[in-house]
């Protein structure tokens, strides 16, 4: 009876511990002491399984997201565009230039007017070989004397780059009429030296007239003009600039009262020989 309890006992306690294998004791003697269970091992390979199985994986595509893109490193990249457009582009502009007085086509009692108007600040202004005068703000004067009827000048402005601008205006001088009898025994006009060796070369004239009275002196080298003072006598000094040597040009004499006269004067360069003054033609 003792023998049955001790198995069912033995086969109880291996299905409670849930082994497939168990050591039953067999009938013996009273002396045999039961075999010890072998107890199973707290970690089977099947649980080591499951629990890899059931790590999270990294997704591939996350990876991927946080790779740098290659198109933000070339938008942030300097344009060469850029670095041209801030090139410094050479002055070719032409300076602003404007005649301010007289207008257009004016008319004029008095002989000499001033010519104003304005321009690039730092310009220069011109009418024919004469500077005017700029001040900082660009405005421009010049004192120019007229002759009697049209008077055209032409005006160039010309800034540091070199670059130029014209403008153009029409003045009328309307010169008084006077009767040319009434001065023709008062005006007296003389030629100095007729030749000359110096550079340049010059010559003097000199002679009487009514006070006020405006003498002209022009040639192809060389012009001048002066005023009869109150004492009723004049001279003038002009010089031919660049007149080659030995050579013989007229110089004409005009007065505002209406006398003319044509004179002739020589060069003279190695060996030439100076020749006196007159008192020239009348025509």
């Amino acid at each position: 009876m003792k023998k049955a309890l001790l198995f069912v006992a033995t086969f109880t306690l291996v299905l409670t511990t849930g082994v497939a294998v168990a050591f039953m004791t067999t009938p013996g003697g009273a002396e045999d002491e039961p075999q010890a269970i072998e107890k199973p091992t707290t970690t089977s390979s099947a649980v080591e399984d499951i629990e890899h199985e059931t790590e999270p994986l990294a997704e591939p595509d996350q990876v991927v997201e946080t790779e740098d893109k290659p198109d933000q490193v070339v938008e942030t990249e300097d344009k060469p565009d850029e670095v041209t457009e801030t090139e410094e582009k050479p002055d070719t502009e032409p300076p602003d230039l404007e005649i301010l007085f007289p207008e257009d086509g004016q008319h004029f009692e008095e002989k000499t007017i001033a010519y104003e108007g304005v321009t690039e600040p730092g310009a220069r202004v011109f009418a024919g070989n004469y500077e005017a005068d700029v001040d900082e703000e660009g405005h421009w004067r010049i004192v120019l004397i007229l002759s009697p009827g049209g008077n055209q000048t032409t005006f160039k402005a010309y800034d540091a780059a070199g670059n130029e601008a014209t403008d153009t205006v029409k003045a009328f001088y309307d010169a008084p009429e006077e009767p040319k009898d009434d001065v023709s025994g008062e005006f007296t006009a003389n030629q100095k030296f007729g030749s000359c060796s110096e550079t340049p070369p010059y010559d003097v004239w000199y002679g009487t007239g009514e006070p006020g009275t405006t003498v002209y002196i022009a040639s192809e080298y060389g012009s001048g003009s002066t005023v009869i003072g109150e004492g009723g006598h004049w001279d003038l000094k002009v010089h031919f600039f660049e007149m080659p040597c030995n050579q013989t040009i007229e110089v004409v004499l005009e007065t505002d009262a209406g006398h003319r006269k044509v004179y002739d004067f020589t060069t003279v360069c190695e060996g030439g020989h100076d020749e006196g003054g007159g008192e020239g033609e009348d025509k």
